[in-house]
């Protein structure tokens, strides 16, 4: 695997509303680079230090996935998200942290939505954790911890038939095949 980029190496930016801090592995630009002819795609890893709102990002399907227990409010509802289990909203809902353990990260991932099907990934950057994925289909993978060969939040590129380290957790990074939803 191919190291693309680490979160070490990346200094952090205010949210767009400025209640907290995210450090951006890629951009929609770099996204376009990586993966041409796709929606265009953001992975950030956010610090989660207090509770309050999440930045309104409307026209971006997001898939939250934080390293400790933490509650959302989504438009009024209250979604208990485990560790490492991932929460898909749209950025325009109106989202908050409302329960915090601990402070802790969140992975997060931000695809271009075409607003018409919220179900409709086909063609899209999606992200899986304890899933298999083909091996055929292209995929990175990111660290969710340190291990001996990889840093923790360090984004690798998976040639065709590698196989995904079994050693440390990771999250992977794959295009929504169009013919699952045909």
């Amino acid at each position: 695997m191919r190291a693309l980029v680490s979160f070490a190496d990346r200094d952090p930016v205010p949210w767009a509303n400025g209640a907290g801090q995210t450090t951006e592995l890629v951009s929609l630009t770099e996204s376009a680079q990586l993966t041409p002819g796709l929606r265009p795609w953001r992975l950030s890893i956010a610090r989660l230090e207090r509770v309050g709102p999440f930045s309104a990002l409307p026209g971006m399907a997001r898939t939250f996935l934080p390293n400790a227990e933490v509650a959302l409010d989504i438009d009024g509802h209250v979604h208990s998200v485990p560790a490492f289990r991932p929460e898909r909203f749209h950025g325009g809902q109106n989202v908050s942290l409302v329960d915090l353990v601990e402070p802790c990260f969140a992975v997060n991932l931000m695809v271009a939505d075409d607003g018409m099907d919220p179900e409709n990934t086909a063609g899209a950057m999606q992200m899986s954790i304890g899933q298999p994925v083909p091996a055929d289909r292209l995929r990175f993978v990111l660290t969710l911890e340190d291990g001996a060969e990889y840093p923790r939040f360090q984004l690798l590129e998976s040639e065709t038939g590698e196989a995904v380290p079994d050693e440390i957790s990771v999250a992977v990074l794959h295009i929504e095949s169009v013919d699952t939803h045909i």
